[in-house]
């Protein structure tokens, strides 16, 4: 199976050698270069009238830019990178089938013709949120300080953004969570990021070629069960894309299997994950409302109010079952609760555009037999997947591990006249990052990472 370009096989040091030379050259010519100052610091979301939907906005097709403006990326909210990037407000579809707006951010090499065409990567962040001020399109700006600093874990997915801009490519970040902080929900966020991708499409400066522009999908975890809903639902709801490529890294393909993080390290994701579930469903709110203690009242509402690293931190270790007043079973099985999980499972309906999934056997947060079914559906079908399995990373190690393999392989699949990825293929490996093209390019994505954040150019430059 060749879904990777032959002519990365064989690549040894000499490579990266000759990549980090080439690098600290363009860095010495081009350090003089001044980034864009940002004009004032960004207002957050829940203030901000950008992130309101205009008048009659009902009307107006899914995908439709309602509004867009131009903004300064930065890592860690202080290190400006120097690309090309806006922020669009885009008409698109909630849960209940009815109109919504959100916002995407969309960027392309400072040195980008918008005359000549591109492929497109939208990445879905995990940013795993449901407070509006963790959103990718605020924590991504300049100049938001500690507020953005809350959502850094939104600056570590910066790797992925650097990988494809190198590339020349353009890129789509949208708030897949919408509005509301809608994380763990049914559909919608696959009509989010579909949408997004139709509204970079039509945004003339990112020199893209409408619906022929070939897209590759990109999500770890949150963002990957955000990606998955979009690869299960583009067939349906935006058949017109031109969906080369899906890489999901350990995505939440069943909602209800993050339960067993209850008392551990990562158990702040039963609090998100809930809060999200309660702002979307009325009846299951209604319902878990009259289980909760008043302590589980008031973790709810400060994680609701908290960006992931801080809930990381004040939710680690929490027993959910002292914030309940039935055992966790009985509140699993009371129906408008089971109602809402046997929904937030994906599978069931096959992508038609090929992928490629990877997840740790010892994934602590995301179980690896809830991805191994996953893709037994996907395959079983009709779905082309590559599914590799890495027996030494856990969760938060695979999304930089794997990235290297990963955006290998997006970039094949983006490839002119890339061949078709045929059939299923499961590998068990001991870590993807001992595989030499893999390491090669993350360490080809580092270098250029390090050289964005200190605000030099990266990318091709075509005029």
């Amino acid at each position: 199976m060749s879904v990777i370009n032959e002519d990365r096989r064989g690549r040894r040091w000499a490579v990266v050698a000759l990549t980090a030379a080439v690098t600290i050259a363009t860095a010495l010519l081009l350090g003089n270069v001044s980034p864009t100052p940002a004009t004032a610091d960004p207002i957050a979301p829940q203030s901000d009238p950008f992130y309101q939907p205009p008048d009659g906005f009902e009307s107006a097709e899914p995908g439709a830019i309602l509004r867009s403006r131009p903004v300064q990326l930065a890592v860690t909210t202080i290190l400006p990178v120097h690309i090309q990037s806006w922020q669009l407000l885009y008409r698109t579809t909630d849960l209940n089938d009815q109109p919504t707006v959100s916002v995407t951010t969309v960027a392309m090499p400072m040195g980008a013709d918008p005359r000549n065409h591109r492929p497109l990567v939208s990445q879905q962040f995990y940013y795993d949120s449901v407070a509006p001020q963790c959103a990718p399109s605020y924590v991504l700006q300049q100049g938001t300080g500690l507020a953005g600093l809350e959502g850094i874990h939104s600056d570590s997915e910066y790797l992925g953004l650097a990988a494809s801009i190198s590339q020349g490519y353009a890129i789509n970040i949208p708030d897949f969570e919408g509005p509301h902080g809608h994380l763990a929900v049914a559909e919608e966020p696959g009509y989010m990021v579909l949408d997004s991708i139709r509204a970079a499409e039509r945004f003339e400066p990112l020199g893209l070629d409408g619906t022929n522009t070939p897209v590759a999908l990109w999500g770890y975890s949150g963002g990957g069960m955000g990606s998955g809903w979009a690869a299960e639902m583009q067939p349906g709801y935006a058949p017109e894309l031109n969906i080369k490529g899906v890489a999901l890294g350990a995505p939440t393909s069943d909602v209800q299997s993050l339960l067993h993080v209850n008392g551990s390290m990562f158990s702040s994701l039963i609090a998100i994950g809930l809060g999200s579930l309660m702002n979307a469903y009325p009846k299951f709110a209604e319902t878990t409302e009259k289980y909760l203690t008043p302590e589980g009242r008031a973790v709810m509402d400060r994680t609701n109010h908290q960006c992931l690293s801080r809930n990381a931190v004040t939710d680690m270790l929490i027993d959910y079952q002292r914030l309940m007043t039935i055992p966790i079973d009985q509140y699993l099985a009371l129906p408008d609760i089971k109602e809402v999980f046997d929904t937030l499972v994906l599978g069931s309906n096959p992508p038609t555009a090929p992928a490629y999934v990877y997840q740790g056997v010892f994934d602590e947060a995301v179980p690896v037999w809830s991805n191994d079914r996953m893709v037994k559906q996907w395959c079983d079908g009709g779905s082309s997947v590559i599914y590799t399995r890495d027996h030494l990373s856990e969760h938060l190690t695979l999304t930089t591990l794997g990235m290297g393999d990963a955006f290998n392989w997006i970039k094949g699949r983006l490839a002119p006249n890339a061949p078709d990825q045929k059939g299923c293929r499961t590998d068990d490996v001991a870590s993807m990052f001992a595989n030499p093209d893999a390491f090669v390019e993350q360490t080809i994505i580092n270098l250029n990472a390090f050289a964005g954040a200190l605000g030099w150019p990266i990318g091709p430059k075509e005029n």
